[in-house]
C-alpha cells in the first residue's frame, strides 16, 4: 500500500506539473505580448517597451527580428519632441535611410527604416550591442592598455575612412564615444549614429566654428577626443573640450600625445582618416630576424629533442591586423608535372595577437612532400627574444 500510495503521488505530482508548465508557457507568452509596443508594417519586427538608451535626439528600444531570431535595436525620432515640421522629418527620414546603403565591418548595420506619418515618427531598426557604447564600456573598464586603445583606434579609423572615401563623402558630424558601440566578447568595434546630420546644426547651434557646415576634418578632430577620453578617462565631446590641450599633456606615450595633437591641430593642419592609419603610433614594428637554429643542435644541447622532418623558422614582427583571420593562399603546381618540379605549395597562414603561422608544403623527389611550418612572433621592441628552430624538410 504504501508503494502504491507512493506512485500514486508522484503520478499526481508529474500531472499538476505538467499543468503548472502549460499554465506558465501561457503566462511567459501573455506577458511577453504584453511588453510588445508595437511592429513594423510588415511584422517582421516587433518593438519591447524596454528602452536601452535615449540621446537628443532620439530614443532607442530593444527590439526582435521574429525571422531571424535575433535581439535587433530599434531608434525612433519623433517630430514632436524635435520640433520638427513635415519638410525637416522628410529630410531626415532621407538620411537615416543613407544607413542602409553603408557596408562596412566598423559601420553598424542598418536594416529597415520608415516613416510612420500617423505617430509623426521615423523607425530604424539597427544591430544591437550588448556591452554598450565604447563610454560605457570604458568606465566599466577602467584598466585599458595603450595597446587596446590602439586597436580600437585603427577600427574607428577604418570605419571613418570608408565613409570620407563615398561619393559624396559622408561626414558623421558628431561622432563621440557613446556614438561608437562595442562587442565586448570579440573587441569590435563599430560607429553608429550616422544620418541626422539634418539635426546637427541644432547640436552645434552655439558653436560659431561649425555654422559654416561640416567636412571631414571634424570628424578627425572628434576622433582625436575620443582618444584622449580613452587614455584620461575624462568625459569629452565637440561641444565641451575646452580644456582638451591641457588634456593632452597627461597622456604620458610620447607617441600617443603626438597622434592626439594632430587630430585636434588647425583645421587646414589636421591629416585624413587614410593618413592617421599610416601614422607611427598605429605601425607594427618588425624585429630583426633570429638567428636559426636545428633542432638537432637543440637536442644536442638538452639530450631530450631528436630529428624531425619539420621545420620551424622562428622571426620576430608584428602583425598588421587587428582580429584574428586567415589568409588561404593558391595552391602552386610543380611546373613541369614531374616529381622534381620547384613550385612551393603554401597550405595557409594564421595571425593571432601574438603569433603568426605559415606551413607550407615543397614537391620532393620520389613523390614525396616536405614540409614546413615558421613561426613568427608578435612583440614590441625591446621585448625579450623568442628562441626560433628550424631543420630542413
Amino acid at each position: 500500500f504504501f508503494s502504491s500510495g507512493v506512485l500514486l503521488t508522484r503520478i499526481l505530482g508529474t500531472m499538476g506539473e505538467g499543468n503548472s508548465d502549460s499554465q506558465g508557457n501561457g503566462f511567459s507568452q501573455q506577458r511577453e505580448d504584453d511588453d510588445i509596443a508595437e511592429t513594423d508594417p510588415e511584422g517582421r519586427y516587433f518593438r519591447y517597451k524596454e528602452m536601452v538608451g535615449k540621446g537628443r535626439f532620439k530614443e532607442v528600444y530593444k527590439g526582435f527580428n521574429s525571422q531571424i531570431g535575433i535581439d535587433v535595436a530599434w531608434c525612433k525620432v519623433n517630430a514632436s519632441t524635435n520640433h520638427l515640421d513635415k519638410a525637416s522629418m522628410d529630410q531626415v527620414a532621407l538620411d537615416m535611410q543613407k544607413g542602409l546603403e553603408l557596408d562596412h565591418p566598423n559601420i553598424i548595420k542598418c536594416f529597415k527604416c520608415w516613416k510612420d506619418e500617423s505617430n509623426s515618427c521615423i523607425n530604424l531598426i539597427t544591430e544591437l550591442f550588448t556591452s554598450g557604447n565604447l563610454r560605457q564600456y570604458r568606465n566599466l573598464h577602467k584598466h585599458l592598455d595603450l595597446k587596446a586603445v590602439k586597436r580600437m583606434a585603427r577600427q574607428i579609423l577604418k570605419g571613418l575612412a570608408y565613409l570620407h572615401a563615398m561619393e559624396p563623402p559622408v561626414t558623421h558630424g558628431d561622432l563621440r564615444c557613446d556614438k561608437i558601440y562595442v562587442n565586448g566578447h570579440s573587441g569590435e568595434i563599430k560607429i553608429g549614429d550616422l544620418g541626422l546630420q539634418t539635426l546637427l546644426p541644432f547640436r552645434w547651434e552655439n558653436h560659431e566654428q561649425h555654422k559654416g557646415g561640416f567636412n571631414s576634418s571634424v570628424d578627425i578632430f572628434a576622433f582625436g577626443l575620443c582618444m584622449l577620453e580613452l587614455i584620461t578617462l575624462k568625459q569629452l565631446d565637440p561641444q565641451h573640450c575646452d580644456n582638451c590641450q591641457e588634456l593632452i599633456l597627461e597622456v604620458q606615450d610620447e607617441e600617443a600625445r603626438k597622434f592626439i595633437a594632430k587630430c585636434l591641430g588647425p583645421e587646414k593642419d589636421r591629416p585624413t582618416a587614410e593618413g592617421m592609419l599610416n601614422d607611427p603610433l598605429l605601425q607594427l614594428v618588425l624585429k630583426k630576424p633570429i638567428p636559426e637554429k636545428t633542432i638537432d643542435d637543440i637536442g644536442n644541447e638538452s639530450g631530450e629533442l631528436g630529428s624531425s622532418s619539420l621545420s620551424f623558422g622562428a622571426t620576430e614582427r608584428r602583425r598588421t591586423e587587428d582580429t584574428l583571420t586567415r589568409d588561404e593562399t593558391p595552391i602552386e603546381g610543380r611546373k613541369d608535372g614531374g616529381s622534381d618540379g620547384e613550385g612551393d605549395i603554401s597550405v595557409g597562414k594564421l595571425k593571432g595577437e601574438d603569433y603568426e603561422f605559415t606551413f607550407k608544403a615543397e614537391p620532393a623527389e620520389g613523390n614525396q612532400l616536405n614540409f614546413s611550418l615558421q613561426l613568427q612572433g608578435v612583440s614590441r621592441p625591446g621585448d625579450k627574444s623568442v628562441q626560433g628552430v628550424s631543420r630542413p624538410g
